[in-house]
């Protein structure tokens, strides 16, 4: 289309002109069905012509518009199903833990976590919470931490097992670990702490038994100083 044809319009329709202007800013702001809801009647001269060339270019930038809002739609929802997914896999894996390491009421003022598995350090600290949690709503005396099922733990996770040991003493509860392998006891050596800060029995039945003779005795003291 020549400078004189663009002039003849601009003298003759000077609408189409400004029409042509609308439908490029429509365009440019996205809002192509506008834009060529304007070219709808384009005539068969030059500057027709050139009407239908912007048609063809907006439909292709419609279309390809549209294609990437659903590929960007569909992304978003691949990632709100891969989220849900793992929120419920972590969901799955916190109810795991809480039952390989439930609290248990053994007997009156009296709790037990038997640990089964790996005892790692995220476990190490969602036991020591429960296990506080437990005590204090409890008001329990006396806690035993059963580690029969528990093949070895590293030298962090070991300290940790000694910080729930404080932990649990300064709620006013006794602590008594039982069922220690030999490695995991030749890592609890291994720490400067551990021979002093831990009281360790050989199984279940031998801790709730120092639980219940140190309670009787407790009693015993209480109503003879009274």
């Amino acid at each position: 289309m020549s400078t004189s044809d663009v002039e003849a319009v601009l003298a003759d329709e000077p609408d189409r002109y400004h029409r042509l202007l609308a439908v490029i800013g429509l365009a440019s702001v996205g809002e192509f069905a506008k834009a060529l809801a304007q070219l709808s009647t384009a005539r068969e001269d030059a500057f027709g012509m050139l009407e239908e060339g912007l048609r063809l270019f907006i439909t292709e930038l419609q279309i390809t518009h549209d294609e990437r809002e659903q590929a960007l739609t569909a992304l978003l929802r691949a990632n709100q199903d891969i989220e849900q997914k793992l929120a419920l896999i972590e969901a799955q894996r916190h109810e795991i833990r809480q039952l390989s390491s439930p609290v248990l009421d053994l007997w009156e003022g009296v709790l037990a976590v038997p640990i089964v598995g790996t005892l790692d350090h995220a476990r190490a600290i969602e036991v020591t919470d429960t296990l506080l949690q437990r005590v204090v709503a409890t008001r329990a005396r006396s806690a035993l931490v059963d580690l029969t099922g528990v093949a070895d733990v590293d030298a962090g996770t070991a300290d940790h097992l000694l910080k729930l040991v404080a932990a649990v003493k300064l709620v006013g509860c006794q602590c008594v670990v039982t069922g220690v392998s030999p490695a995991v006891a030749e890592t609890l050596a291994a720490l400067d702490d551990a021979p002093r800060a831990l009281r360790c029995l050989p199984n279940l039945r031998e801790g709730l038994r120092h639980c219940l003779t140190a309670r009787a005795a407790s009693r015993a003291s209480t109503a003879a100083a009274g």
